[in-house]
């Protein structure tokens, strides 16, 4: 069986297009003139328009630093106003910024708007890392309008009053939530190929978005409680951990050393630990790649609900992971249904366990995989 499953692309990768490219942009920024000048006081819309007012006429080969406002102030933004800071399309080099507009809204500060809080026609590509509050009274928190490629960092609280907190317009744009980030109101990705990447080592938890299609869970252990029904290919890397208790549209990749428990997902491939419990409903195929982990925990009233596969479980390369909580005798009454499927495939690679007085042994039916104990006999 073939991996039903396109390229995946690195951490670094997805890390390098977007916020280290322009965390880079910013740490090498320099001082400059007041049209590329980095603020260490706070920005209102009049400081903005003030600044703007006293700036010469941009010539088509200026070479100038990017600009980053922190913003805390108590009527919002309109970020068109900021437009003219940057050029649109600035030539390469250290001190020009890679993207039209930059925006960090502190930890301390709550940016609040009468209708939205953060606001762009588009006039230039925006990125935007919230550590504090945005609040939009009568509409987004954050809208981003127009066909850029914008990128948003939400490490604090986005709010939205009609039912969107963040709205990201055309483009092909990015969304990276950090741990404490939340949104209140629906998180839309609108059109163009948009990304969502949870990535944080301390973990957290994320509500779902629409309109994103692809979810990568960079680092940390993540829950996710709201659904990404577009997605159409997405990962847990290397050492992160995604608990689904929602759906997850199209394919999901579990990396080595990655953990996934959960939900619903279209496709899934394990490179890593699928955890049986809670229990996985995949909807089409399961794959399990050679040296992964079907890890099975009964806990101490020893109930469990085995995952179903809509179609196949190619279970060929995996080790079946079973640990017990409370050893006695009761698991000696009848076969352990561990998962349904259309087709199996294969048997496991091997089995280990915790057991000390019980031995597992598995049975296959072409519907599905039952686990049995029976008591150690050290004679046999």
């Amino acid at each position: 069986m073939s991996s039903i499953f396109p390229y995946i692309p690195s951490v670094g990768a997805l890390m390098g297009y977007g916020i280290h490219t322009l965390a880079q942009s910013i740490s090498q920024t320099p001082p400059g003139t007041a049209a590329g000048t980095r603020q260490d006081k706070p920005a209102g819309r009049t400081d903005i328009a003030a600044a703007l007012n006293d700036q010469p006429a941009i010539k088509p080969d200026a070479r100038f630093s990017s600009a980053t406002i922190t913003l805390n102030n108590g009527n919002g933004l309109d970020i068109d106003n900021a437009a003219r800071l940057l050029i649109p399309s600035a030539p390469a080099g250290t001190a020009t910024s890679l993207r039209g507009i930059e925006i960090i809204n502190s930890a301390t500060a709550k940016t609040v708007g009468e209708r939205n809080g953060f606001t762009s026609t588009g006039l230039a590509p925006v990125w935007l890392e919230n550590h504090g509050s945005i609040t939009g009274k009568n509409g987004a928190g954050v809208r981003l309008d127009g066909d850029q490629d914008d990128e948003v960092v939400n490490a604090g609280l986005i709010i939205g009053s009609h039912g969107v907190a963040l709205s990201m317009g055309g483009g092909n744009d990015m969304l990276i939530v950090r741990s404490g980030g939340r949104f209140e109101g629906v998180v839309d990705g609108g059109s163009g190929t948009n990304q969502v990447i949870l990535d944080d080592a301390r973990g957290g938890t994320f509500d779902g978005a629409r309109q994103m299609q692809h979810l990568w869970v960079g680092s940390g252990n993540w829950t996710l409680t709201g659904e990404v029904p577009v997605n159409q290919q997405g990962a847990v890397y290397s050492g992160a951990t995604l608990v689904n208790q929602s759906k997850i549209g199209g394919s999901m990749t579990i990396q080595p050393d990655a953990t996934y428990a959960g939900g619903t997902v279209a496709n899934l491939e394990v490179a890593g630990t699928l955890r049986l419990d809670p229990a996985t409903h995949v909807e089409q195929d399961l794959r399990m790649q050679h040296g992964s982990t079907l890890a099975l925990t009964l806990g101490a009233d020893q109930t469990h609900t085995p995952s179903s596969i809509g179609n196949t479980a190619d279970l060929r390369g995996a080790t079946l992971a079973i640990h017990v909580e409370n050893e006695n005798d009761a698991l000696l009454s009848q076969p352990l249904p561990l998962l349904s499927a259309k087709h199996v495939e294969s048997p496991f690679a091997g089995i280990t366990s915790n057991l000390k007085t019980l031995v597992p042994t598995l049975t296959y039916r072409p519907d599905g995989v039952f686990v049995t104990f029976k008591r150690n006999d050290p004679t046999a």
